[in-house]
């Protein structure tokens, strides 16, 4: 039987209850923890520690039985354990990577991504990143909606189209909106967004005052940014989930958060500030509709930069340790397929 001081023993319990709770799905008793353990402990022992970790705030009684199951600062203690886990072996990343290379564009190789995190885990893939840059800008319209409202409308090589509400803080003569329209049309039609940019930034520096607000403070900002973001989704009904939610309104909130980039943008942008795994468990979030489920999610690169974000959404009863390895893996795939492919 193992011996170990007070602090290991609660360790070794909190760890034994977690554990026990993700793969059976039950509170998890003192007697349980005795019966399944070699501790070299009491059960009275056993009841006591769990006591002690449950006024610590790691678990809890979710009714009157004796069984205790985690807390969410119980499953986060828990997880940090295991982000100090070792990536993938190679021969795996360089064999999985030549299987999204062959992808027709960027957008397919992260919609094929998002399918595979979500087959390797058996959770809702999800995979965002912003339009390809290097579409090439067929045409570009500004349609007059009311005084200070206008409609951009940006059309690719593909007839795909975005369409944007500017909503502006003065009037635009028509003389002013049809500058603009030219000079646009100039910069950006036959170019990829990447070289618009550049391009919309030397014709601003040579445009006249008004059309040079307009372009910069409406339409584009000071980023003079084109792009908008893709949110890939797939295996949502992995979400519907009695862990999650029993009742229909519930559920259909939950599969409408993760169809809503908007409001997963913060979690999204929290991946992109370092190139760990981050575990985002519960009112972790910061959306209400997912206070019962776990993000894992990783940022993948192109050209050394953060191309987007890789995560899987599930209950919070999930075998993190695969999942937080498998997302790991999979986003280190991303980015070596992204970047084999030129």
């Amino acid at each position: 039987m193992t011996k170990l001081n007070k602090n290991q023993r609660a360790e070794y319990v909190l760890n034994l209850v977690i554990k026990s709770y993700l793969e059976l799905g039950v509170p998890i008793s003192s007697k349980f923890v005795v019966d399944t353990s070699d501790i070299q402990a009491s059960p009275a022992t056993i009841r006591n520690v769990m006591v002690g970790l449950e006024q610590d705030g790691f678990i809890y009684s979710p009714h009157t039985s004796a069984g205790r199951i985690p807390t969410t600062r119980g499953l986060r203690y828990f997880v940090n354990q295991l982000l100090s886990f070792e990536s993938a072996d190679q021969g795996k990343l360089q064999q999985l990577t030549a299987n999204l290379v062959n992808s027709a564009t960027p957008q397919e190789m992260c919609n094929k991504a998002a399918r595979m995190i979500a087959d390797m885990t058996r959770l809702t893939g999800l995979v965002a990143m912003p339009k390809s840059n290097d579409a090439v800008i067929r045409q570009l319209e500004l349609v007059r909606l009311a005084d200070q409202r206008l409609l951009c409308v940006l059309i690719d090589q593909h007839d795909e189209v975005q369409n944007r509400v500017v909503d502006l803080p003065f009037s635009v003569a028509d003389s002013v909106l049809q500058q603009t329209l030219q000079m646009l049309n100039s910069a950006l039609a036959g170019f990829s967004l990447e070289e618009g940019r550049q391009r919309l930034g030397y014709f601003l520096k040579q445009a006249n005052p008004e059309v040079n607000e307009l372009v910069r403070r409406a339409l584009f900002g000071d980023s003079v940014e084109l792009t908008e973001q893709v949110l890939f989704r797939t295996s949502e009904t992995r979400l519907l989930n009695s862990e999650i939610a029993t009742e229909t309104e519930d559920l259909k909130q939950v599969l409408k958060a993760v169809e809503n980039f908007n409001l997963l943008q913060p979690i999204f942008s929290a991946c992109c500030s370092s190139d760990s795994v981050h575990v985002f468990i519960g009112d972790e979030m910061g959306v209400p509709a997912l206070a019962k489920c776990t993000m894992v999610a990783k940022s993948f690169k192109k050209d050394n930069k953060v191309a987007g974000v890789m995560a899987v959404v599930g209950p919070t009863r999930i075998d993190y340790e695969s999942v937080i390895s498998a997302v790991d893996l999979s986003a280190n795939i991303l980015t070596s397929a992204l970047n084999r492919r030129q």
